[in-house]
């Protein structure tokens, strides 16, 4: 069970400035998302960005290898396979048996210049 949280930053830029998207993607499952799952992200980027950095979870990433990104459209996509994401953790307090949820959280952030 994923969700995916876009955010920007900063949310005033001047042109030939650089505009960060972060994406964080949680998984409330119990099973991890692994290569094999073929999870993948698509947006078109508005403004569009050149000169893209991208990392996931702080580790640099290669277009034609983990991702694609058209400077002519905006459209970036990560391939399949390259968004693992770790199942969620649960606890059960002993005293009362509530039980509490803590997701898988992976990041992946993408910047350029607009």
């Amino acid at each position: 069970v994923l969700t995916i949280t876009k955010t920007l930053s900063p949310t005033v830029i001047a042109e030939n400035g650089r505009l960060t998207y972060t994406f964080t993607i949680q998984n409330i499952g119990n099973v991890p998302i692994t290569i094999t799952d073929s999870v993948t992200i698509t947006d078109t980027f508005d403004p569009i960005l050149t000169a893209l950095a991208v990392t996931f979870d702080g580790v640099s990433w290669t277009q034609g290898v983990q991702y694609n990104y058209d400077e002519t459209t905006g459209l970036f996509n990560t391939l399949p396979g390259a968004l693992p994401v770790p199942a969620a953790t649960y606890t059960q307090d002993p005293a009362t048996g509530r039980i509490t949820t803590v997701p898988g959280v992976a990041v992946l952030t993408v910047t350029g210049t607009v």
